[in-house]
Parts: C-alpha cells; structure tokens; sequence
C-alpha cells in the first residue's frame, strides 16, 4: 500500500512563471516511519526539537529566503538543509509525481488548479498501478474542498477528458493535514520547491549553491505531465 503526499505551486505571473504545479511524494505505507525519523533528526540538528510545530517546519521557500525559523542563519546552512531534504526526497524508494499546466496557454485560467489536480491523480494511478493508494494533502491549500468534489467525481466516471483513465486503486477520499503537522507534506512542499528550482527561475547566488549541492541526488518523476505540451 502506498500513501501520496501532496502539495501544490501556484503559477506567478508577475515573477514570469505560468506553470500551476500539483505533485508529491508516493510512499510505500512501510517506508513513512523511517523517513519521518530522517527529517525528525534533521529537525533535532537545526532547532533542538522534534516537536511538529511552526517554529519547526521546514518549507521551501522559507529556507531559501531566510524567513521564519531560518531567519537569520548564512546562505551555507541554509543550502546545507535543502541539500539534506532533497537527499531525502530522492530516496529510491519514493515515487516523485507532479502535473504542471502551462496557465499562459489556457483559455480560461481559471481551470488550471482542477486541470492540475486531475493530471496528477491519474499519474498517482499510473504510478502505483494494481496498490491501493490514499492521498493526503496540504490542509493550508485554498482548493481543499473542490479537490474533495473532483476527486469524488473522477472516482465515479474517470478523469475528465476522451482518454481518461479510471481511477481503480487510489481509493477513498482526499484526506488533509496541516503541514506543520506532518514532516511527509513539508517533504512534498520541498520537492515542489527543488523541481521549480531545477527549471531555473531563482538566479542568485543562493540558487547557485543549491544548485551544487543537489547535483548528485536523483530528483527526476516516476510519473509526469507537463501540459499543455
């Protein structure tokens, strides 16, 4: 059995990204103790404490602009960290799965959060293919209750398009949790952050050393999709 972690990126126009991003972690159900141990030690080396609460949680951008709890620590330790989550995100045994939709080629913006969410339940499926499968998302997210209505739907009749596909082992509903409240999502957040960054948007002298520092980790999908294409 696996559990997928999910969290979404919104496009940025104004900061010259279109892209709206939903995708995550696909973790075998045996696999979630050791991991959480694994950032939870982490967590224990940057804020003595393993305690899941704001003051602790680790978050993409947070690092990387030195807000919250990482205010004030140097460019080194702060790629030092974002080095060590995305050593973790690359774990051979995790799944990595996103769906990206290019919002500038969209007639209607608007739909790019249901069209996001639909591509990626259907590369949850194709990567887990005859396991059962449940998905826990980012309480935080605005869109929490239209992913519960759509993901109820596709279940019924299939994903929304002429080459849809049913979706026959990720089962039940879409469950949310707090990302402070779980070092899974916060690892889903942080693989979002690492595939923006991977696309080459940040141009400073941060961005350069966490460039560096995950060159060697494995950060590329199971299952993707870019679209339109």
């Amino acid at each position: 059995m696996y559990v997928t972690y999910f969290d979404e990126v919104k496009d940025d126009i104004p900061a010259g990204r279109a892209e709206y991003l939903v995708g995550g972690l696909v973790v075998p159900m045996e696999s979630i103790g050791e991991i959480e141990e694994e950032v939870a030690d982490l967590s224990e080396e940057i804020f003595n404490s393993r305690e899941l609460k704001p003051e602790t949680e680790f978050h993409g951008k947070y690092i990387y602009a030195a807000k919250g709890p990482f205010r004030g620590m140097s460019m080194a330790a702060r790629t030092e960290i974002i080095a060590k989550l995305s050593a973790i995100v690359s774990r051979n045994d995790i799944k990595r799965v996103y769906a990206c939709i290019d919002t500038a080629k969209l007639y209607n913006a608007a739909y790019a959060a249901e069209f996001a969410f639909a591509h990626f339940v259907e590369r949850v499926q194709l990567a887990v293919g005859r396991s059962p499968c449940i998905l826990i998302g980012d309480l935080d997210d605005e869109q929490v209750r239209q992913m519960v209505k759509e993901f109820s739907r596709y279940r019924r009749n299939g994903t929304p398009w002429r080459y849809g596909i049913s979706l026959s082992t990720v089962v039940d509903s879409v469950h949310f949790c707090r990302s402070h409240h779980s070092r899974m999502i916060q690892l889903a957040d942080m693989y979002l952050w690492l595939q923006t960054h991977r696309w080459g948007y940040r141009k400073s002298t941060m961005a350069v050393l966490v460039t560096e520092a995950i060159k060697e980790h494995n950060l590329f999908p199971a299952r993707y999709k870019n679209w339109p294409p």
